[in-house]
């Protein structure tokens, strides 16, 4: 279908269209890098730029919700629709909402207006639901636009009505920002004047304006000239760094009710010889409630796709084994069965990203005559129940086997009692009269340290033998995952020297879960020496900062850097030469500091042997574009030749 679509639009461009530019696309220009706040100034022209956006979300008196969305996108060189401008995606629910294209028309750069064809609307099943026979019902809407060419104008609109009891209430999230600059961009909520509104806006301050419309009451939030979100390396999703809005008018109480409505009984049908089985192996709940997470991610498929579309509503355990697939809640709630009919104490819980950021709580006081006052709220972050905002489900364990808190990811495997997606992270219980709907989920052990201590022995014939202890804690933690923990210190460790074998004992788990690895190593062949030099590389500790492949490129960033928490990485080593080998060229020490972090590096020679004691720490976990300079001033320390590879006077 996505080549018919490509075929179709290719159709529709004027063969002058790919020998046009910029230049001939007008005299606006857009701000390609720039911060939130910034001016509009020329410096480079954007592939397209949003001239107008608007979101708008209304509330009727029987609850359902109307979503209206509008855009005027010009189009400035032929990249912009070559890149997939000339379509728009619509993904809905036809279970409980209504699809409306109000509009969809291109002004072309001589003023002639060109409507989409009827061919040009096709329908199609969203990517993630292929394979999820719960999920076929579900619609995506491409809409291929006519006319494209470089110095026109999409103007774009479409309806979107949900049912009441697809949510709770009316909410959702909107991002202020996107891969295109944007000129004038307008979110309006309109609800009720008896109905509560609750919003949060989080990494920026930008006050509604609140007026009274007959009997309903408008927020509208204005931004102007946002520049371009350009793609750069290790990014998070936009709405991990961008602005966002998120709004409802339920209650937590109506929240958690809802997620849960169509659960229904906990009959886990065959499901329940997997569980006598396991409980029958594992003594240990902490082990039972782990196997029994490898057995969901393992033998359950996934949709994973985003649960708004599903309303966050979950299936019941016997409907999500009987369809042998579930998103991500429904693996939340079948896992959390399991594990209680294994007599361990789990519960389903949303997680937050972002409740932990900057934001603002506003109360809005009406004064009379349409007059409203703004008030900031003494609390400084959104605690709102907007089910956008707790978007990532998990099945938490109290009390279970040594831990207070042990979090299980419904989705992917595991290797540790806390995954990095759930680590300092907000969240709330799934389940009737919590003691505290909000909770925090603190960090297990401090931040992730990875290490290795070795003491290696270099024969005359410059072959390699010695023993590592590889250790790993905190979110790199493998302490439910011994196995896999061998294969990643078999697999950093071969890369030392020129190449070693790598005989990894069996690991042992300690106190707060840091897991420790011994292993055996030799090479697979004598060190190259060219002209009586040889070169040693020092081994990195798996899962340090080698493995998070950190951009090392232009000190010019504009946006985030996604690193799962703070993590120091440690690497203490004796080499022992023999006495027809000496290291020459030894470095002098780096110690460097800066607000980021921290790089200490020592190679000392003395006689015949070598010691090496190396650490880095990376304090920060949210590493915006302004620190990516300082980032880079720590990597450069740590990865310089001069400490990384040893080299090595070779005589005879």
């Amino acid at each position: 279908m996505k080549y018919t679509i490509i075929i179709l639009l290719l159709s529709f461009l004027p063969l002058s269209a790919f020998a046009q530019t910029d230049k001939d696309a007008g005299e606006k220009t857009y701000v390609v890098n720039g911060t939130q706040n910034d001016p509009p100034r020329r410096k480079d022209t954007a592939d397209a730029a949003y001239e107008d956006m608007v979101h708008e979300w209304v509330l009727k008196s029987d609850g359902s919700v109307v979503y209206t969305y509008s855009h005027k996108l010009r189009l400035i060189t032929p990249f912009s629709f070559t890149r997939a401008y000339g379509e728009s995606f619509i993904t809905y629910n036809p279970q409980w909402q209504t699809l409306e294209v109000l509009r969809s028309v291109t002004t072309m750069r001589d003023g002639k207006k060109v409507e989409s064809p009827f061919n040009a609307y096709n329908e199609v099943l969203p990517g993630y639901a292929a394979g999820a026979a719960p999920y076929l019902g579900l619609k995506e809407m491409v809409v291929t636009h006519a006319g494209v060419e470089a110095g026109a104008v999409i103007d774009f609109a479409y309806r979107l009505t949900t049912k009441p009891g697809m949510l709770p209430g009316m909410m959702d999230r909107v991002v202020f920002g996107a891969r295109s600059p944007i000129v004038n961009m307008t979110v309006r909520l309109v609800v009720p004047s008896d109905v509560v509104l609750e919003y949060g806006l989080v990494r920026d301050d930008v006050l509604p304006d609140v007026t009274e419309e007959g009997d309903t009451r408008v927020f509208t939030w204005r931004r102007k000239d946002i520049p371009i979100i350009e793609v750069e390396d290790n990014q998070p999703a936009l709405e991990d760094f961008l602005p966002v809005l998120f709004f409802t008018t339920a209650t937590k109480e109506q929240m958690i009710r809802h997620c849960l409505q169509d659960v229904g009984d906990g009959d886990l049908g065959p499901a329940q010889a997997v569980v006598d089985d396991i409980m029958v192996k594992e003594s240990d709940p902490a082990k039972r409630a782990i196997a029994l997470q490898r057995w969901v991610v393992e033998r359950v498929g996934r949709m994973g796709g985003p649960l708004d579309i599903l309303g966050f509503r979950a299936m019941s355990p016997a409907a999500t084994l009987t369809a042998n697939v579930g998103s991500d809640l429904d693996r939340a709630v079948l896992l959390a069965a399991l594990c209680r009919a294994s007599g361990v104490n789990a519960e389903v819980a949303m997680f937050s990203t972002d409740i932990r950021s900057d934001g603002i709580r506003i109360e809005d006081i009406p004064r009379g005559n349409g007059v409203v006052e703004s008030r900031i709220l003494p609390d400084p972050k959104p605690d709102i129940a907007s089910l956008p905002l707790y978007a990532h489900p998990a099945v938490l364990c109290r009390n279970v086997g040594g831990f207070a808190l042990l979090a299980l990811d419904p989705s992917h495997a595991q290797s540790g009692p806390m995954p990095p997606q759930y680590w300092t992270k907000y969240f709330i219980e799934l389940k009737e009269q919590a003691e505290s709907p909000l909770q925090y989920a603190a960090p297990i052990g401090g931040p992730s340290t990875v290490s290795t201590t070795s003491d290696w022995v270099l024969s005359p014939d410059l072959t390699i033998k010695g023993k590592t202890s590889v250790s790993s804690s905190g979110i790199r933690s493998y302490a439910f995952d011994t196995d896999g923990f061998k294969g990643v210190v078999k697999k950093a460790l071969a890369a030392a020297g020129q190449g070693m074998t790598v005989e990894p004992r069996t690991p042992e788990v300690r106190a707060s879960f840091e897991t420790v690895c011994e292993a055996d190593i030799a090479s697979t062949k004598p060190l190259d020496a060219v002209e009586g030099l040889a070169e040693f590389r020092v081994p990195v500790a798996p899962g340090g900062v080698t493995d998070l492949h950190l951009p090392m490129g232009d000190r010019m960033r504009t946006t985030s850097i996604a690193i799962p928490g703070s993590l120091r990485e440690e690497c203490r080593m004796t080499l022992h030469l023999p006495k027809n080998v000496a290291a020459v060229g030894v470095p002098s020490a780096v110690e460097f500091t800066n607000s980021i972090g921290s790089v200490r590096s020592v190679v000392k020679a003395d006689g015949h042997d070598v010691e090496i004691t190396r650490h880095i720490l990376i304090s920060a976990s949210d590493l915006k574009g302004e620190s990516y300079p300082m980032l880079l001033e720590l990597l450069q320390r740590w990865m310089h030749p001069a400490h990384t590879v040893l080299t090595l006077r070779v005589q005879g």
